[in-house]
């Protein structure tokens, strides 16, 4: 008898994540099985329920820029500081938007303790500007409503980017960065 192949959970994450994104919410759970060329029963036995394996495979998790803007500023000009977590971020949001869309698509919402992510990260962005004016880096009449329009114009590109592909966003993402960091913060 042929033993029943081994898949990690990153591969079973990745392959369930790759069709849902191609085939959206109504991906049979057979067609995930037989790509990641496993059971129907071993797949529920690891995952539970299609929508935990929704959840599992689709929800982002917490983008390495919370835990940059939670340990704050340091002495760089605040734009140099920026700059690469803006970027890393835009770059999270490329890969968690199409997975949100579909989650949102079946319904299915995010559960766990505390803010929401969007939320969460907006307080850590916020916290992070009020230490820099703080520190003299920068002047803002109001810190949350910049954390707001610089993660809302990621938002917007990364969205734009997913709805229509390259064509909806002009530019690079460095010249697109480098404008929203001059525009926001002088």
């Amino acid at each position: 008898m042929a033993r029943p192949r081994q898949v990690s959970d990153e591969a079973l994450e990745q392959g369930a994540r790759e069709a849902f994104l191609e085939l959206g919410p109504a991906a049979p759970v057979a067609d995930i099985a037989r790509r990641l060329g496993v059971t129907q029963a071993a797949l529920f036995h690891r995952a539970g329920s299609k929508e935990a394996l929704m959840l599992r495979a689709l929800t982002p998790g917490a983008p390495e820029a919370v835990a940059i803007f939670q340990a704050g500023p340091n002495e760089e000009p605040l734009a140099d500081q920026l700059t690469p977590v803006l970027r890393s971020l835009l770059q999270f949001l490329d890969v968690a938007i199409p997975g949100l869309m579909v989650l949102r698509g079946a319904g299915v919402a995010m559960t766990g303790g505390g803010p929401p992510p969007p939320l969460a990260l907006r307080a850590a962005l916020t916290r992070y500007l009020t230490a820099a004016v703080s520190r003299g880096l920068v002047t803002l009449a109001k810190p949350a409503a910049t954390a707001d329009a610089l993660l809302s114009s990621l938002e917007a590109r990364a969205l734009n980017r997913y709805l229509g592909g390259p064509s909806f966003v002009s530019g690079s993402d460095s010249a697109f960065i480098k404008h929203l960091l001059e525009a926001v913060l002088s």
